[in-house]
């Protein structure tokens, strides 16, 4: 009866997890040393369900850095995503814009009821209306609201990183915003600081790290921890012993972030656990990430962007050293970053590893942690 008891609090637990409605979520974000001495990241995507955050106070998000709260705030959209300033005034723009051309729409057809009309809906009417003129209009929009992610992408002075309390290696923040019924509601993630040294493995998550695709997304959330590659922390901590970075990088979605980064630094084989690394995820709702990972089996789209924006706070031609994937598209999407197959490793259903350049020759996670340095020769150390 107790293990009865406890599926039901579990699948419980995995049905909040996939309920939009409910789903808040935190992208780890990657300040990159540059040469003039300041600091740029990642963008920040943060994310709160619609349910969690029903009339903010002040559609303001606070954020901790490290346990101190710093001055820099963000701000809340209606449909429950964090910008900073600017990037909010060209949302802002935009939904006027999509909201007039609605009302212009609605005053033609039918009497006007702003108060139980969302938002997306009047997106959708307006867009349609205008496209029947203007063919190329929905595109021109999206690419409008697709140039605002660049204002959440920050660029800070040594000064300005003090003032928001980081400091080089691994940093723990924390978004919050206070809401009139539910209180205050909080999502976390790590923010890293590295220079233009850093090597870089990536390692996808589903499947690779564990030992499927559905069921390595579906079975932690359910209570079933066990699921993992043999070997794969022992691996991953002597790569990261020998100087280098690891990124975590999957097509889940943003909602899913708490319980993978969870999932991740809980998993344990003997006495080691999985070393610290960024995660990065795919900013799109749960049910689009999962179509396009598990249905569509298209996740390289996200992935190489995805990418692409941490490639391009380095000088260098790349800083990925290697990649672990266990799909064809991981393969494309670490070439696309400057991977030479030599050092892209897919790993099939039987736990066996191979390198894209030479698939006959086939090792595993326990063989690479016992040459490593063959592998992953040491480098220089640094913080994170």
């Amino acid at each position: 009866m107790d293990y009865i008891s406890g599926v039901w609090t579990n699948v419980s637990k995995f049905a909040s997890h996939i309920n939009p409605a409910t789903l808040s979520g935190a992208i780890d974000i990657v300040f990159v040393k540059q040469k003039d001495g300041l600091y740029k990241s990642t963008p920040f995507y943060v994310k709160f369900g619609k349910a969690g955050v029903i009339r903010a106070a002040e559609n303001l998000i606070y954020i901790e850095v490290n346990g101190k709260e710093i001055e820099q705030r963000m701000t809340l959209s209606e449909s429950g995503v964090a910008f900073f300033e600017k990037q909010q005034q060209i949302y802002a723009n935009t939904k006027s814009q999509l909201n007039r051309s609605s009302s212009r729409l609605r005053h033609k057809s039918e009497p006007s009821d702003n108060s139980n009309i969302e938002l997306d809906t009047l997106q959708v009417l307006s867009a349609a209306s205008r496209a029947l003129s203007n063919p190329r209009l929905e595109e021109e929009c999206d690419i409008q609201l697709d140039q605002s992610d660049a204002f959440n992408e920050l660029t800070l002075t040594p000064e300005e990183m003090q003032q928001f309390n980081l400091h080089e290696g691994l940093n723990e923040a924390a978004f919050s915003v206070t809401t009139q019924f539910q209180g205050t509601t909080r999502c976390c993630c790590s923010i890293y600081v590295w220079d233009q040294t850093a090597k870089v493995i990536i390692s996808d998550i589903d499947g690779t790290i564990t030992k499927s695709d559905v069921r390595g997304m579906i079975l932690p959330l359910i209570g079933v921890h066990d699921w993992a590659q043999e070997e794969v922390t022992q691996l991953y901590s002597k790569i990261c012993d020998n100087g280098y970075k690891i990124l975590y990088l999957s097509a889940r979605s943003i909602g899913q972030a708490g319980a993978t980064r969870e999932y991740l630094r809980g998993l344990q084989q003997g006495s080691l656990k999985l070393p610290h690394g960024p995660l990065f995820l795919n900013p799109e709702s749960v049910f689009k990430a999962f179509k396009k990972e598990v249905i569509d089996k298209k996740p390289e789209e996200f992935k190489k962007s995805c990418l692409e924006k941490l490639q391009n706070l380095f000088h260098c031609e790349t800083p990925f050293f290697a990649g672990y994937g266990n799909r064809p598209n991981d393969v494309v999407a670490y070439e696309h970053v400057g991977i030479p197959k030599s050092r892209i490793f897919i790993i099939n259903k039987s736990g066996e590893l191979q390198r894209t350049i030479n698939q006959t020759r086939k090792t595993s996670f326990k063989d690479q942690s016992c040459i490593v340095d063959l592998f992953f020769p040491p480098v220089n150390q640094n913080s994170g």
